[in-house]
């Protein structure tokens, strides 16, 4: 019998599996960054696929079988749905993008992850978002040791499109 594991961590990303399966990469406080599988999670009768959208707060219960973790249960926690406008979701992907892109997966990132929720929590009390973006990536870049002293948001982005090597997907307009 396979071991089974509880979580809560937010969906960094979801990617689309043959059939009716998905890999979906959450990052939590004590495990960091890890990507199971979710067996049927496209199925129109999943109960877990409304859970599983990129930067809802869930708490899961996962089953390992050879080296492999799957998804066995969800419980959304938050899905931020007042954050679900157009004024918000472009500066969400983007942080999502770089946590996903400058973590490492299977290491524990308690200060990212506490970062991570504050950012959240931020613009759930309506805080401006590009100043909250802005002030989550400085941190997060510089925990992680990319910069060391304060910087705009457009070179925050710049300096982690130059690390993961690629251009961070949205379409924020920044001045």
């Amino acid at each position: 019998m396979p071991a089974l594991k509880k979580i809560e961590g937010f969906v960094l990303k979801k990617k689309i599996l043959l059939d009716k399966d998905l890999f979906i990469t959450i990052f939590t406080k004590e495990e960091g960054k890890i990507t199971v599988v979710a067996k049927g999670a496209r199925s129109l009768t999943s109960r877990r696929a409304a859970h599983l959208q990129s930067g809802n707060l869930i708490r899961a219960q996962l089953s390992t079988s050879r080296e492999r973790m799957y998804l066995q249960s969800t419980d959304l926690i938050s899905g931020f749905l007042q954050l679900r406008t157009e004024k918000f979701v472009d500066y969400i992907y983007i942080f999502l993008a770089v946590i996903d892109a400058m973590l490492p997966e299977g290491q524990e990132e308690i200060e990212i992850y506490t970062i991570l929720k504050r950012f959240f929590v931020k613009l759930s009390k309506g805080e401006e978002p590009a100043m909250v973006l802005q002030q989550s990536l400085q941190k997060t870049l510089t925990f992680l040791g990319y910069v060391h002293k304060k910087h705009t948001l457009t070179e925050l982005i710049g300096i982690a499109e130059e690390n993961i090597g690629y251009k961070l997907p949205g379409h924020v307009i920044i001045s």
